[in-house]
């Protein structure tokens, strides 16, 4: 195991944050509230897009699947802030986890990976990137959940 100590690509950090803000700003439009809930179909699942809060400068949203990737695992979720004045979009937790730091001390309890926050990011990028390249919408661009 390195005894080097895990650093932070920040460039690289804001760069996946950046696409993530422009990917989603192709997917919800910009008068979406909160309780506001998009569905796109994706090979044989649906992706839901669910904006859970709303503010002037920040929308919190929640990217999860309807059903399990695998038989016996839960659907997975992503917990998604995203920055409106500063045009970011970051994974601030998933499936239910608390809010994820930075980077880990490795080994660890819940055996996060020392990038786990990175790691998140890209495959946010990798969730929209399919939603829009084979997403298909499966109703009116907008219904209203009660959350």
């Amino acid at each position: 195991m390195s005894s080097q100590r895990y650093q932070i690509d920040l460039s690289g950090h804001l760069a996946d944050c950046e696409l993530n803000f422009r990917r989603l700003r192709q997917l919800l439009p910009a008068d979406a509230e909160a309780g506001d809930c998009l569905r796109f179909g994706v090979a044989a699942n649906m992706v839901e897009l669910l904006v859970k809060e709303r503010a002037p400068y920040t929308t919190m949203l929640e990217l999860r699947l309807h059903k399990p990737l695998l038989l016996g695992l839960p659907a997975p979720s992503l917990q998604v802030r995203v920055y409106h004045d500063a045009k970011l979009a970051e994974v601030m937790g998933a499936s239910g986890l608390r809010p994820l730091k930075p980077r880990y001390a490795y080994p660890n309890a819940g055996m996060l990976q020392r990038d786990e926050k990175a790691q998140q990011n890209t495959y946010l990028g990798e969730w929209l990137s399919l939603c829009l390249a084979l997403g298909h919408s499966l109703e009116n661009p907008l219904n209203l959940l009660e959350i």
